[in-house]
């Protein structure tokens, strides 16, 4: 994937970027259908789950190459970091940042347009799929949907993200 340098010299990774929430989880794809069910088993009868209890051996392997796990760092404010990103995600855009901190890889038109989704998670403590159209820069990948959902370990502040992407090219 190549990034495209803006007036400021930042990478950018997004000509254009057109999202819609979408809270009632009308989920369309059936990996992203099978990842909520995954979520809801491993919540159970609590409002979340905790990180710990996600185990890649327990979840579905259709859904594994499509999960994201980012990390919530909240002094002294909100910082995301990417703990793992799948296959599916990394071969679309041509690159794995695992590990990385959004602010070290991301311009901040980019990090803002990344955070649609799971700013909304942690703050409503609740599953959101994102739907729309994302034009990046030198690919033809249009169409995606996401599903963010929170993860906590102490069940009262989202610290992680389970997260899971299905991109579509023309």
């Amino acid at each position: 994937m190549r990034l495209v340098d803006d007036d400021a010299g930042q990478s950018r990774l997004f000509d254009k970027v057109e999202y819609v929430r979408d809270p009632t989880l009308a989920v369309q794809s059936s990996e992203l259908k099978l990842g909520l069910e995954a979520w809801n088993g491993l919540r159970g009868d609590r409002k979340m789950p905790a990180p710990k209890d996600i185990d890649a051996l327990l979840l579905p392997r259709l859904i594994l190459p499509y999960v994201s796990l980012l990390e919530v760092e909240w002094n002294p404010g909100i910082r995301f970091r990417w703990r793992l990103i799948g296959t599916h995600v990394t071969t679309m855009l041509n690159r794995d940042m695992t590990g990385r901190y959004w602010d070290e890889i991301y311009d901040v038109q980019t990090a803002e347009r990344l955070g649609f989704g799971p700013l909304w998670v942690i703050e409503n403590q609740l599953p959101l799929r994102s739907v729309g159209n994302a034009f990046f820069v030198d690919m033809n990948i249009k169409c995606v949907e996401s599903l963010d959902m929170p993860l906590s370990s102490d069940g009262k502040l989202v610290d992680r993200l389970f997260c899971m992407t299905v991109f579509a090219q023309d």
